[in-house]
């Protein structure tokens, strides 16, 4: 019966928080309409030749507001998330910024003003952002047995999202100058729906109860706390031992109530989390994920494909590797977390290399692409997708949850973002002006950088599947990871060993 409460709040998460796939992807999904918007709006308001350098710069620079939203939102997410608490940043904020967003895509497109498309497109940027929250939220709500699958859900019914979203998009249905509309109105609808019934759902009990110490009403909070363990965990969890769990976790970072990115460099353990889940930031950043979020179109149509074959191979790409999106979840824990990770980021270098050598062979011809360069696009594009529905996206989120004390996590979520948005921004603002002059050279200092990230995983990346906040953050100390000193472990590390004989018995082994 617990299990079956959880997966409903997941799938309902999974199914109506979408609405970010579908405003972060409009410019992608839709960039022969969208084009076309821009071309009348630019010509009608400022006399902007359509498909000019001055439109092309415009084209780009919407482009890549989308990723500054993303910075600004990463900046403000974590104050957010523990002034207001987990679920409101997720749903109550992230919903009201979602109808917010396609509100602006509407009226752009009804005024043929494209300055609000470019505000609901940085609002895009700022939800997919704050999906991040979503993820830690329920990461905090499920039980350590469950927290992989719920959290790995998520993200696999955003790729599910974008099938459906594709198959929306084709000429023939809405991907067309009168009809795109009405995909920002579907976003609107499903913004509306989780805004008024996820409100329903409690907070998250460990930011319930670790908020209590700063809480006024620190006896309200316990109370909560209770109840919302009882609600996720189900009526038949052991309340004291999982308030326990929160506890030991909460004494890993004692007298550390209000944190510091100063923080991080004093206790070992904490920066070698912080090292981990930055290998797996810029893992993501260095992906052509964020690159194909608004370019795939127009890379495939550069590699020899129609703007039809463009969208249905995109259609068809997601349809392949759509049964990845319902694996996802089972092998986060049946096999771990670290051989997935590992192989989702192998998926990812692969296909920097196979788009290296395509771009490679495009270079070398008068006409650009042909069918031998779009037929090693498309593998290598397959690879890519294979790599986001196992998990790219969520990665970083996932590590957070697990390797990250709680009052250490917002901090984490900045000082990543802080370090991963710069290089994707870069990467999609220097592709429209870069790739005609450098060609493969663009891609393979990603590809050589992506093979050199999973190296160093591969070295670094422990285990996590199972185990509670606390036991992995003291298996790091027990292990040596950080070959820190005894001092600094002793200084970071409160509480009387492991909790339970079982659990260490299981640290040692592995």
């Amino acid at each position: 019966m617990e299990k079956s409460r959880l997966l409903y709040v997941v799938l309902f998460h999974t199914v109506f928080a979408s609405f970010g796939e579908i405003e972060a992807n409009l410019l992608n999904y839709l960039t022969v309409p969208v084009r076309q918007f821009f071309a009348d709006s630019l010509l009608l308001r400022y006399g902007i030749a359509p498909y000019s350098s001055q439109f092309e710069f415009v084209y780009s620079m919407v482009a890549s507001i989308f990723f500054i939203g993303a910075i600004f939102g990463g900046a403000i997410m974590g104050p957010c998330m523990e002034h207001f608490g987990r679920r409101a940043t997720a749903v109550y904020l992230r919903s009201f910024l979602g109808a917010l967003s396609a509100i602006c895509m509407l009226l752009s497109k009804w005024l043929t003003i494209i300055e609000l498309f470019a505000i609901g497109h940085f609002i895009a940027g700022v939800i997919a952002a704050w999906k991040i929250a979503m993820f830690i939220y329920l990461a905090e709500c499920a039980p350590d047995h469950s927290r992989g699958w719920s959290t790995s859900l998520i993200g696999s019914g955003s790729t599910l999202a974008l099938l459906l979203m594709a198959s929306l998009c084709l000429p023939s249905v809405f991907g067309n100058d009168q009809l795109w509309w009405l995909l920002p109105a579907f976003a609107l609808l499903l913004s509306i729906f989780h805004l008024c019934f996820a409100a329903h759902f409690p907070e998250s009990p460990k930011h319930l109860f670790c908020g209590a110490r700063r809480n006024k009403t620190a006896e309200n909070c316990h109370e909560r706390a209770k109840l919302s363990i009882k609600f996720y965990h189900g009526s038949a969890a052991d309340v004291f031992k999982v308030m326990n769990q929160f506890e030991q976790e909460q004494q890993l970072l004692t007298s550390r109530e209000h944190f510091k990115w100063t923080d991080f460099w004093k206790i070992p353990e904490l920066r070698h989390s912080l090292c981990i889940t930055l290998l797996t930031s810029w893992v993501f950043a260095f992906s052509l994920t964020n690159l194909k979020s608004q370019y795939l179109e127009s890379m495939l149509m550069r590699y020899g494909l129609t703007q039809t074959g463009a969208m249905i191979s995109t259609m068809a790409l997601i349809a392949v590797t759509a049964p990845f999106c319902f694996l996802s979840p089972v092998l986060i824990e049946r096999w771990g977390r670290r051989p997935l990770f590992l192989l989702v980021t192998s998926f990812s270098v692969a296909e920097l290399a196979l788009i290296t050598g395509a771009q490679f062979a495009s270079d070398q011809t008068a006409s650009g692409g042909n069918d031998a360069t779009a037929a090693l696009a498309l593998i290598g594009f397959t690879f890519g997708q294979s790599s986001a529905n196992l998990g790219i996206l969520h990665m970083t989120p996932i590590l957070i949850g697990e390797l990250i004390p709680h009052a250490a996590r917002s901090a984490t979520i900045q000082v990543n973002l802080l370090f991963a948005s710069p290089l994707f921004i870069f990467i999609v603002i220097a592709y429209p002006p870069l790739i005609d002059t450098w060609g493969a050279l663009f891609f393979m200092p990603m590809a050589l950088i992506s093979a050199v990230l999973l190296f160093l995983l591969y070295r670094w990346m422990p285990e996590t599947k199972g185990l509670s906040v606390n036991t992995i953050f003291r298996r790091m100390a027990k292990l040596g990871l950080l070959n820190s000193s005894s001092e600094g472990s002793t200084t970071s590390i409160n509480g009387d060993g492991y909790e339970d004989e079982e659990t260490e018995a299981l640290i040692l082994k592995n």
